[in-house]
């Protein structure tokens, strides 16, 4: 398990120094977050941004110092760049998707809402939910039911 000791880094760059070794993390992977106060924003905006990516585990509360394991429970497929090149994501997605376990997500970032693909994985069991990003790109979770 990585720890990231954040009193030791610089208060600007903590959120982004998080959220950049959160996002590293494959499914299973944990981080311990060591801070000095309750780490309460910082879970809203990974609940926000990355909803059902990670799991969130307090280990030590207060008051001196708090300590929270972040489980990383999500197999996340970027589809921007293969679409970029002007392949077709669709069997890597499929492969991704045969890999997620029981308590875990796959999510699909994506350019436009991928309306044929919900309904492909929820015949195969999968639930999802869908929200457009700033600037028009998609984020969709899938969850098996």
């Amino acid at each position: 398990m990585e720890i990231i000791d954040v009193r030791e880094i610089e208060p600007r760059i903590r959120h982004e120094t998080i959220f950049d070794r959160l996002d590293s993390l494959d499914p299973g992977e944990s981080l311990r977050l060591v801070v000095d106060h309750d780490p309460v924003p910082l879970r809203y905006q990974l609940d926000a941004t990355r909803t059902s990516q990670f799991n969130w585990t307090p280990v030590m509360s207060g008051p001196e110092e708090w300590q929270i394991d972040i489980i990383c429970r999500a197999h996340v497929l970027d589809a921007r760049p293969i679409l970029d090149r002007g392949d077709e994501p669709f069997d890597a997605i499929m492969n991704t998707a045969e890999q997620v376990g029981p308590d875990e997500a796959l999510i699909v970032l994506a350019p436009f809402e991928p309306v044929p693909l919900e309904g492909v994985l929820s015949e195969q069991g999968f639930d999802y939910s869908a929200q457009e990003l700033d600037g028009g790109d998609w984020r969709v979770v899938f969850e098996r039911a």
